[in-house]
C-alpha cells in the first residue's frame, strides 16, 4: 500500500514540475542584429545604437524592421541614403526602441563632405519620361526616403536631426517634374516628433502620393544650395492627405528664404502645398520671404505666428474631388508682412478668413481677394502701410462682417480696381456689415479717367461692382470722402459716416473713348447717419434713391445735394449716345448671378437721366438740391417720393420672403424687394411728384439750378405718370386752376413660389402708402395610378402623382415650370380604412427624387409617390383609401379608391385522375375544385382565376393556365407528344388576383405522377426462314418467311437486304415485303441463284409500322450452290434443339470429374435425303472471331454423332472457371459433295461452385418435426448427414446444383450438431439443432437472462459509483475472499453428486431410429449400446 501511495505521489510531483517547466518555455527570442548592416539590405530586425558608420546605401526591405536607439549617431558617406520600405523605429519605445528619444538623447543622421567635390554624383542623368536631371553635385541623393509599404504600427520617429543631407530627387507625377527633399515621404504616413534639419541643400521635407504624416514640433529649414537651383521651400507638400485624414503640421518652426519679394529675388514660400489636404496649427515662421502657399488645396492655417517679407498666406483656387469642392480656413493667426499682403485669395479660391491680426504690407493690402469667394469675419486689419485694408478685384464675392480695419494708406475698402493696370471690370459683389472702417484721410489716390487726377483716398471705393453696406461705422479724417462709387450698384443702409468731406460721391463709368458704353451708378440709401460732412450726395449720370435720413446742412455757400449730367442728352434723336446702363451682375448665362445681396432696386436705368429720388429726408427740400449741369431739362430729374410698403398675405396669413415687383405706369421696373418675417416689405420710396429745372416757365427765373418753382412739377416732366397715354399739360389732370396735377400710377406684382400670385395697381398721392397683396394660391392636385378595384396582396402599395398649380406636359426651362406650378406639394395625406378623420391622417412617401421645394422642367416633389400599408393580418375584402395633397397652404380635392385585398392563397383539390394511373388514347382529363376566401361568406371563391398546370416529362416542361373557378375541368391532349411511354409529373395549383399567378408562390400545389402511354410500340419481326447458320440451297423460289406484327398499328413493310460478306458486305439483293396475312405472317419468294457456292452472306430484315422500325434482325447463311446440281443438301431439324446448357464445376476440387458434362446427339438433328451418304460432323469456326478457335478442340464428336464437352478441357487454355463457358457453338454437317447444313447456335454456361450447407430456418424443433438443411453442390453427388458418426439421412444434388435434406427431431436427443459428408470429405458447419417439447422454455430462458443482466448492472453500478472509504481494507478483504474461494468445499462433492443424474439410464437414451446406439446426454454424442451394458 505504501509503495502504491509513493508511486502516485511521485507521479503527481512529476506532472506538476512538467507543467511548470512547460509554462516557462516561451517562443524563441528572434535573433536581432546590432549595427551589423553598413550598406545593403536589412531583411530582418536590426538595431542601431551608439555610433554607427555606414559605407553605402541602406535599404530596409518590406517586412523588415530597423530600430535606432535614443542617442545614436549614424554617419552616412557622401551621396548615400536610407530607403525605408519596411518598419523604421527611430527613438520610440512604442515600436521597439529601448526608450523615447528626447532633447538630451537626440538621434542624428549626419552626412560627410565629398572627398572629391568636383566628382559627378549619381543624380546626373536621372530621368523619368521626358524629364531629366543634370545635377553634377556628388552629394546629390542624400537623405531619408520612407515609402508607403512601411508598417505604421511599427514605425515612429522622435527627435531625429538630419544634418548635412543634400536631398533626394523624387519625381512628382502631378507635376511631371522632379522635386527634392532631405526627408521624402512617398505615400508614408508616420508620426514624426521634433524633427530638426540643419545644413540641407534642398527642402527639409517632401511628401507626395497621398502621404498623411503628422509632424509634431520640429524645425524645418529651407535649403542653402544656390548653385544647383534646388533650394525649394522648407516643406513641399504634393498630392498628400485626404478629406478625412489630412496631413498635419502641429507646432512646427519653419525657416524660409530671406531674399526679397521681387520676381528675380529668388524668394520662396516657406511651405508650399499643392493638390493636398493639410492642417497647419501653431506654426511659427519668423524668417521667410513668403509664408504659406496653398495651391489647388484644402486646409487650414490656424493659431500661427507668421512674420515674413512678402505675402503671409497665399490661397490659389481650391481642391476638388469629383463634384465636391473643399475650402480653406485662415483663422486666429498673427500675420505681419514687411512688404506683401498678409492673406490673399485668388484664382477661384474659397476662403474663410476670421479672427486674425493682420498688419504690415508696405507694398500690399491687408486682405486681397481676386476673382474668389471670401468670408472675412472678426479680423483686426492694420496698420497697412501700402494700400488697402480690404482689396477686392476681378469677379469676387465677399462677405466681410465684424472686422476692424484701421491705419491704412489708401482706401480702407476697395471693391473693384480702377488703376491703370487693373483688369477689365467683372461682375462682382461685396457685403459689408458691422465693420469699423477708419482712415486718417492722408492717402493720395489718383485717376485721370474718372476723377481728373489725384484725390484724397475715400474710406470706401466701389468701382464697377456691387456693394452692400449695413450697420458699419466709417471714420475718416482730413478731407477724405466717405464713399466714392463709379458705375456701381449700391445698397447702403444704417451706416454711421463720420466724414469731413463729401458723404457719397456717385458717378458714372466712362472710359472717354468714343462710342464706349457708359455705366451709371444705381444706388439705394436709407437710414444712414451723416456726421461732419460738408456735402452729403454728389451724383453724376447716375440714379440714387435716398430715404429716411437726416441730411446735414452744407458748408457755407454750398448745397447738401448736387446733381449733374455733363454730357448731351441721350434720347432717340441721337440714338441714345452717352446713355447709361447698370453694371453687369452676371458674366455669362451659366455664371453666378452676383446681384448685391438684398438689392431692392430693379437693375435698370430706363430714364437715361441723373435721377435723385428722395423720401422722408429731414433737413432737405427742393431748394437744397442743386442741379449743376444739364444739357436739357430732362437730363436731371428730382423726384419727391413717398414711403411705401406692402404687406403680403395668403388666406389671411402673412407671407415672409415674398417678392414684390413695383413698376411705374409705363412698365419700367423700379423695385424688386422681398417681405420680411412679419410679411411686410421694408419701406421704399416711390416718386409722387417729378421736378425738372425748366427755362421759360412763369413765376420764376429758370433755369436757376433748382427744380422748386411753381410749375416745375409732374405736369412739366415729360412723363406719362398715370399711364393714360397723355403727357403733361395735355393730360386733363393737369389743371392748375383747379389745383390738380398728374398723379403717379404704380403697378405691383406680389409673388412667392409656393404661396401664390397677386397683381394690382395704386395711385400715389402726397403721403406714405401701405398696401396689401392677397396672394391667390392655386390648389394642388393629386391622382392615384391604380384603377378602382385594384387587387393587392397582403401589402397595399398605392401609387400616384401630385403637383401644385398647373402642370404642362413639357417645359423648356425650369423657370417656366416654376411659374406654372407656382409652388410644390409638401405632402400627400392618406386616410386609410382605419383612420377616422383627416386630423390623424398619415402621409405618403415622395418617390420623385426631387429635393424639398425643388421644381425643375422635368421633376417636382411628389411627382410620383406611394403609400404602403401591411394588411397581411386583415381579412380579405374591399377597403377604401382617401388621398389629398397639401402645398403648404391649400389642400387638393380628395381622391378615393376602393381596393381589393388578398391575404390568403387559394387552395385546390384534384378529384381525378389519381396519381400513378396510366392514360393512353391521346388525352387525360383533370377535374377538381378550388377555394378562395375573397367574397366570403356570400360569394366565396369568386376571385379564383386560372388553374395552372406545370407539366414535366421527358424533354418537356410547360406551365399552362386554364380557365378556373370553384369547379373546374381540363383535358390535356398529349397526342402531339413524343411517341413514348413515360411518366409525367403534373403540379397543379389555383390562382386568384394576386396569389400564384404563373408561379406556385404560397399556394399548396397538388402533385400527380401519371403514366402517359403515348408510345408507338415498335413493330415485331420474327424470321422463320432462313435461320442463322443455315446452308441455303439456292433456288429461283427461295423463300423469306416469318411474322411481322404491330401492337398499336399495322405493318406496312418488311425490308430485306442480302449482303456478300466476302466482298465487303456489298448488297447483292434488296427486297420489300408488303403482303401480310391477318396474323402478320408473310412468305415471299426470291431468286437466290446468284449466290456463290459455300459463300457466306448476311441477311438483314426489319419491319416498319409507319412510325418506327423494328431492330434489324441479322443472321448469316452459307449458300449451297454446288456444281452437281442433283445433290441434296443436308438438313438440320431444330425441333427439340436447346440453345443453352448450364454446367457446374467445383471450385475447390482438383478432381478430373469435378464438372458436369454437356452431351448432344447430333444425329437426332442432322439428316441427308441422299441415300448411302455419310455425314461428316464438326464444330463451326468463324474465321472472323478468335473466341471460338478452341471450340473444335474441346468439343469431342464420336463417330456415332455424340458431341461431348467436359469444361475441364478448357483449363489448358484458361485456368479460371469463368473462362470455360462457350458462347454460340455451331455444328456443321457436310456430305461428300461439300453441301453443308449448320445447326442453330448453342451456348454452354459453366458456373463454379463450392459445397455449401445453409443454416436451417428453425434450429429448435419438436420431436415430431424435421430440421430442413439446404445447400449447393455438384449435381449428381450424394450428401449424407451424420450425428455422432451415425448417418441420419442423405440426398442427391439436383441438376440445378441445389440440395435439400431433413433431419427428424426423433433422431436427436436434446440437441445435436450434424455433420455432412460430400465427395469423400466431412463438413461440420456448426449448426446446432435443439429438440424441446416445452414451448415456453425460450421465454423462461429469456427471463432468466434478463434477471442475470439486471443483477450484473446493479453490481457494476455499486462497483463504480458507491464510494468505498476504506480502500486499503477493501483490498485486503478482497484478498481474503480470494483465498477463501480457493479452499476446497467439503460439501462440493456431495453437491456435484446431487446435481448429477441419479442413474445411468437417465444419461444414455435409446431411439428407435438408431438401433444399437445410445445418446449420451452428458457428452452429447452417440455411443454403441454394448459399451454401456
Amino acid at each position: 500500500m505504501a509503495r502504491g501511495e509513493r508511486t502516485r505521489s511521485s507521479l503527481l510531483v512529476f506532472l506538476m514540475l512538467t507543467s511548470v517547466f512547460v509554462s516557462l518555455v516561451g517562443p524563441a527570442t528572434p535573433v536581432v542584429a546590432a549595427n551589423d548592416t553598413t550598406s545593403g539590405t536589412i531583411s530582418g530586425t536590426e538595431v542601431w545604437q551608439g555610433s554607427h558608420d555606414l559605407t553605402g546605401d541602406v535599404v530596409v526591405s518590406s517586412g523588415a524592421k530597423l530600430i535606432i536607439q535614443p542617442g545614436t549617431t549614424v554617419t552616412f558617406p557622401n551621396g548615400t541614403h536610407l530607403d525605408a520600405r519596411g518598419s523604421i523605429c527611430i527613438g520610440a519605445s512604442s515600436c521597439g526602441a529601448s526608450g523615447n528619444a528626447n532633447t538630451a538623447q537626440k538621434i542624428t543622421f549626419r552626412w560627410t563632405e565629398p572627398s572629391n567635390s568636383s566628382a559627378r554624383g549619381e543624380c546626373y542623368g536621372m530621368s523619368n519620361g521626358n524629364e531629366e536631371i543634370f545635377i553634377e553635385d556628388p552629394s546629390c541623393f542624400e537623405g531619408v526616403l520612407i515609402r508607403d509599404s512601411i508598417d505604421l504600427s511599427q514605425t515612429a520617429i522622435r527627435y531625429l536631426t538630419i544634418d548635412g543631407a543634400w536631398g533626394i530627387p523624387y519625381y512628382i507625377d502631378t507635376l511631371n517634374e522632379f522635386r527634392y527633399g532631405a526627408l521624402v515621404l512617398d505615400g508614408a504616413s508616420p508620426t514624426l516628433r521634433e524633427m530638426e534639419f540643419t545644413d540641407v541643400n534642398t527642402s527639409s521635407v517632401l511628401t507626395t502620393n497621398l502621404a498623411q504624416p503628422r509632424f509634431i514640433g520640429g524645425e524645418y529649414v529651407v535649403g542653402n544650395d544656390d548653385e544647383s537651383g534646388v533650394d525649394g521651400s522648407a516643406v513641399q507638400i504634393y498630392s498628400s492627405g485626404t478629406p478625412v485624414t489630412p496631413l498635419i503640421m502641429d507646432s512646427p518652426t519653419l525657416v524660409g528664404t530671406d531674399r526679397g519679394c521681387g520676381q528675380r529675388d529668388g524668394g520662396r514660400p516657406t511651405v508650399w502645398v499643392q493638390d493636398a489636404f493639410i492642417e497647419i496649427d501653431d506654426a511659427d515662421i519668423s524668417v521667410g520671404d513668403f509664408g504659406i502657399s496653398l495651391r489647388y488645396s484644402s486646409g487650414s492655417v490656424t493659431n500661427s505666428s507668421i512674420n515674413v517679407n512678402c505675402n503671409g498666406v497665399d490661397i490659389y483656387s481650391l481642391k476638388s474631388v469629383g463634384t465636391s469642392d473643399y475650402y480653406n480656413i485662415v483663422a486666429s493667426n498673427e500675420i505681419t508682412t514687411g512688404e506683401g499682403t498678409p492673406v490673399t485669395a485668388y484664382g477661384g479660391a474659397h476662403a474663410d478668413i476670421y479672427d486674425n491680426e493682420l498688419s504690415g504690407a508696405s507694398g500690399g493690402s491687408g486682405i486681397a481677394v481676386y476673382s474668389s469667394y471670401a468670408n472675412i469675419q472678426d479680423n483686426d486689419i492694420g496698420p497697412i502701410g501700402g494700400w488697402n485694408g480690404l482689396w477686392m478685384l476681378g469677379s469676387f464675392d465677399v462677405i466681410a462682417e465684424n472686422n476692424t480695419i484701421h491705419d491704412v494708406a489708401k482706401e480702407v475698402v476697395l471693391a473693384g480696381e480702377y488703376g491703370s493696370n487693373a483688369p477689365a471690370p467683372s461682375a462682382a459683389r461685396a457685403y459689408l456689415a458691422n465693420n469699423t472702417l477708419s482712415t486718417d484721410g492722408t492717402g493720395a489716390c489718383s485717376s485721370m479717367t474718372h476723377f481728373d487726377g489725384e484725390f484724397t483716398c475715400p474710406a470706401v471705393m466701389a468701382f464697377r461692382s456691387g456693394l452692400t453696406m449695413y450697420d458699419n461705422v466709417i471714420n475718416a479724417a482730413g478731407d477724405a470722402d466717405g464713399i466714392r462709387a463709379v458705375g456701381a450698384l449700391l445698397d447702403i443702409r444704417r451706416n454711421t459716416w463720420n466724414v469731413p468731406s463729401t458723404g457719397a460721391v456717385i458717378k458714372h463709368f466712362n472710359t472717354g473713348n468714343a462710342g464706349s458704353q457708359q455705366y451709371g451708378t444705381l444706388g439705394f440709401f436709407t437710414e444712414n447717419s451723416w456726421n461732419g460732412v460738408d456735402m452729403t450726395y454728389n451724383v453724376t449720370k447716375s440714379a440714387v434713391t435716398v430715404q429716411s435720413e437726416t441730411i446735414p446742412s452744407a458748408s457755407a455757400g454750398g448745397d447738401p445735394v448736387i446733381l449733374s449730367w455733363p454730357d448731351q442728352e441721350a434720347w432717340p434723336a441721337n440714338q441714345f449716345q452717352n446713355a447709361i446702363v447698370p453694371t453687369e451682375v452676371q458674366e455669362c448665362a451659366l455664371c453666378d448671378n452676383l446681384t448685391p445681396r438684398n438689392f431692392p432696386l430693379a437693375i435698370s436705368m430706363d430714364n437715361n437721366s441723373t435721377v435723385f429720388t428722395f423720401a422722408a429726408l429731414a433737413n432737405l427740400d427742393l431748394s437744397s438740391i442743386f442741379i449743376e449741369t444739364q444739357p436739357t431739362p430732362y437730363a436731371v430729374q428730382v423726384r419727391r417720393a413717398e414711403l411705401v410698403r406692402y404687406q403680403v398675405l395668403v388666406e389671411g396669413e402673412r407671407v415672409a420672403g415674398a417678392g414684390v415687383l413695383v413698376e411705374d405706369a409705363l412698365g419700367n421696373d423700379l423695385y424688386d424687394i422681398e417681405t420680411l418675417d412679419d410679411g411686410y416689405t421694408p419701406w421704399f420710396s416711390l416718386p409722387s411728384d417729378f421736378h425738372l429745372d425748366f427755362r421759360g416757365l412763369g413765376g420764376g427765373d429758370n433755369p436757376d439750378g433748382y427744380a422748386n418753382d411753381e410749375f416745375e412739377d409732374s405736369c412739366t416732366d415729360g412723363i406719362d405718370n398715370d399711364g393714360d397715354l397723355v403727357t403733361d399739360t395735355d393730360d386733363p389732370d393737369c389743371d392748375y386752376a383747379a389745383g390738380t396735377r398728374e398723379l403717379s400710377l404704380y403697378r405691383y406684382t406680389a409673388y412667392k413660389f409656393g404661396s401664390g400670385l397677386d397683381r394690382g395697381e395704386f395711385t400715389l398721392e402726397d403721403s406714405s402708402y401701405q398696401g396689401t397683396a392677397e396672394l391667390l394660391n392655386l390648389a394642388p392636385s393629386v391622382s392615384v395610378s391604380q384603377n378602382e378595384g385594384h387587387s393587392f396582396r397582403k401589402i397595399v402599395n398605392i401609387t400616384g402623382n401630385a403637383h401644385d398649380g398647373v402642370l404642362a406636359a413639357f417645359y423648356q426651362t425650369d423657370e417656366l415650370a416654376q411659374w406654372d406650378q407656382k409652388g410644390y406639394v409638401h405632402s400627400v395625406e392618406v386616410k386609410d380604412p382605419f383612420t377616422g378623420d383627416w386630423d390623424n391622417a398619415l402621409v405618403a412617401t415622395d418617390s420623385s427624387g426631387a429635393g424639398m421645394g425643388e421644381v425643375t422642367r422635368n421633376n417636382h416633389p411628389f411627382k410620383t409617390w406611394f403609400y404602403e400599408l401591411d394588411m397581411s393580418s386583415m381579412a380579405e375584402g374591399d377597403y377604401t383609401f382617401e388621398f389629398r395633397s397639401f402645398d403648404g397652404i391649400t389642400h387638393s380635392p380628395i381622391v378615393g379608391i376602393t381596393i381589393k385585398l388578398n391575404t390568403q392563397a387559394p387552395t385546390i383539390s384534384v378529384t381525378s385522375p389519381s396519381s400513378m394511373s396510366t392514360h393512353s388514347d391521346d388525352s387525360v382529363t383533370f377535374e377538381g375544385t378550388a377555394y378562395d376566401f375573397y367574397g366570403c361568406p356570400e360569394q366565396c371563391s369568386m376571385d379564383v382565376e386560372d388553374i395552372y398546370f406545370q407539366i414535366v416529362g421527358p424533354n418537356f416542361q410547360v406551365i399552362t393556365p386554364v380557365s378556373g373557378g370553384p369547379d373546374w375541368s381540363w383535358t390535356w391532349d398529349f397526342g402531339g407528344q413524343p411517341r413514348v411511354n413515360a411518366q409525367y409529373t403534373f403540379t397543379i395549383w389555383a390562382s386568384d388576383s394576386d396569389f400564384c399567378v404563373g408561379v406556385i408562390d404560397e399556394c399548396e400545389a397538388t402533385v400527380l405522377t401519371l403514366n402517359i402511354d403515348n408510345s408507338n410500340t415498335a413493330p415485331f419481326l420474327s424470321v422463320t426462314s432462313p435461320q442463322n447458320g443455315d446452308r441455303l440451297a439456292v433456288s429461283e423460289t427461295s423463300v423469306f418467311e416469318g411474322v411481322a406484327r404491330d401492337s398499336d398499328g399495322t405493318i406496312t413493310r418488311v425490308d430485306v437486304e442480302v449482303l456478300d460478306i466476302a466482298n465487303g458486305y456489298i448488297n447483292v439483293h434488296s427486297d420489300a415485303i408488303t403482303d401480310f396475312a391477318s396474323n402478320g405472317a408473310f412468305s415471299q419468294e426470291w431468286n437466290s441463284m446468284a449466290l456463290r457456292h459455300n459463300a457466306e452472306y448476311q441477311i438483314r430484315m426489319r419491319s416498319y409500322d409507319g412510325f418506327d422500325y423494328s431492330e434489324w434482325i441479322e443472321f448469316q447463311i452459307t449458300a449451297d450452290n454446288p456444281p452437281d446440281a442433283g445433290n441434296n443438301q443436308p438438313v438440320f431439324d431444330s425441333s427439340d434443339w436447346v440453345d443453352e446448357i448450364t454446367l457446374y464445376c467445383e471450385l475447390d476440387s482438383q478432381s478430373q470429374d469435378r464438372c458436369t458434362l454437356a452431351e448432344i446427339d447430333l444425329m437426332q438433328y442432322f439428316s441427308d435425303a441422299d441415300q448411302n451418304q455419310e455425314l461428316m460432323l464438326s464444330v463451326y469456326d468463324n474465321e472472323e472471331l478468335t473466341s471460338d478457335d478452341e471450340y473444335g478442340v474441346v468439343f469431342s464428336i464420336a463417330s456415332n454423332g455424340e458431341a461431348t464437352y467436359n469444361p475441364i478441357t478448357m483449363s489448358f487454355y484458361d485456368p479460371e472457371i469463368s473462362g470455360w463457358s462457350l458462347d454460340g457453338v455451331i455444328f456443321v454437317a457436310s456430305d461428300p459433295f461439300g453441301s453443308k447444313a449448320n445447326s442453330l447456335p448453342v451456348s454452354i454456361n459453366v458456373i463454379g461452385l463450392s459445397f455449401v450447407v445453409n443454416e436451417p430456418e428453425d434450429s429448435r424443433i419438436g420431436d415430431d418435426e424435421i430440421a430442413i438443411f439446404t445447400g449447393t453442390g455438384l449435381p449428381g453427388k450424394t450428401v449424407t448427414a451424420t450425428i455422432g458418426g451415425n448417418p441420419v439421412n442423405n440426398t442427391v444434388i439436383s441438376s440445378d446444383s441445389t440440395w435439400q435434406m431433413g433431419i427428424p427431431g426423433s433422431r436427436i436427443s436434446g440437441s445435436a450438431t450434424p455433420q455432412f459428408k460430400y465427395g469423400g470429405e466431412t463438413y461440420e458447419p456448426g449448426f446446432k439443432i435443439t429438440v424441446s417439447d416445452d414451448e415456453g422454455t425460450g421465454i423462461g430462458v429469456m427471463l432468466i437472462l434478463g434477471v442475470v443482466i439486471l443483477l450484473g448492472a446493479i453490481a457494476a453500478f455499486a462497483y463504480f459509483f458507491v464510494e468505498i472509504e476504506e480502500e486499503d481494507e477493501a483490498e485486503d478483504s478482497t484478498q481474503v475472499v480470494d483465498s477463501e474461494e480457493r479452499e476446497e468445499d467439503p460439501y462440493s462433492r456431495a453437491k456435484s453428486e446431487e446435481e448429477a443424474p441419479s442413474t445411468q439410464n437417465e444419461r444414455f437414451q435409446s431411439h428407435a431410429d438408431h438401433p444399437g446406439w445410445l445418446w449420451d446426454t452428458v457428452d452429447q454424442e452417440w455411443v454403441p449400446e454394448d459399451s454401456q451394458a
